[in-house]
């Protein structure tokens, strides 16, 4: 089944916005209008694969300051800038500061602007994924005792479990108990797939 892609307009001309949401509802995409950044900012985030159409200059909260307000979010929703004449130092910069296209106004090339959606969706849908991995590991990472993540970071580091059981002072069947215990809510097979967390274990261990 193939994931709804959306597209977020925030603009404070009507004209723009109706005209984008015709252009996007034709190729197939869902459409949110604002005509102010802080509307936009009140609202929820979307929580699929979408893209934000932001004018860069509007009254009140700019774009810019949207963009910043995202950052500090760690939102991971990508901006394309929408620009008027005399205003493309301003989205130069924007791209500086992590944007990811942008386009002047009012006159749009239709397949430049789906191709740079389509690609502004698809690296969102990615970025989801790769976050929504995060979060299982870390919920994962939690339901280990402190014991079962020592012996897994110490495991991880590729030690045998006799060296652990030296180390930690406990004996070694004490060791294969942790070791199992962890691998089994980790939700890892192998050896091999727990050393490939290591890194992610050792953060945890110092944190």
């Amino acid at each position: 089944m193939t994931e709804t892609r959306h597209v977020v307009i925030v603009d404070d001309d009507d004209a723009v916005r109706e005209a984008l949401t015709l252009l996007m509802h034709g190729a197939g995409l869902t459409v949110q209008q604002f005509s102010s950044g802080s509307d936009f900012l009140a609202a929820p985030r979307p929580t699929g694969p979408a893209c934000l159409l932001l004018d860069i200059h509007m009254p009140g909260v700019s774009g810019l300051d949207v963009q910043a307000q995202l950052q500090a979010e760690r939102c991971l929703l990508p901006i394309v800038f929408l620009t008027g004449h005399g205003q493309v130092p301003l989205a130069v910069n924007a791209l500086k500061q992590g944007a990811m296209d942008f386009l002047e106004k009012p006159l749009f090339d239709r397949e430049a602007l789906l191709d740079i959606i389509c690609n502004a969706t698809e690296q969102h849908r990615q970025q989801l994924a790769l976050a929504n991995q995060d979060a299982q590991w870390q919920q994962r990472i939690a339901l280990l005792s402190p014991r079962e993540l020592e012996v897994a970071r110490l495991a991880a580091d590729g030690q045998a479990n006799k060296v652990i059981a030296l180390e930690l002072g406990i004996s070694e069947r004490t060791v294969e108990v942790h070791r199992g215990r962890a691998m089994k809510k980790l939700a890892l097979r192998t050896a091999a797939d727990l050393v490939k967390k290591q890194v992610a274990l050792k953060h945890q261990q110092e944190h």
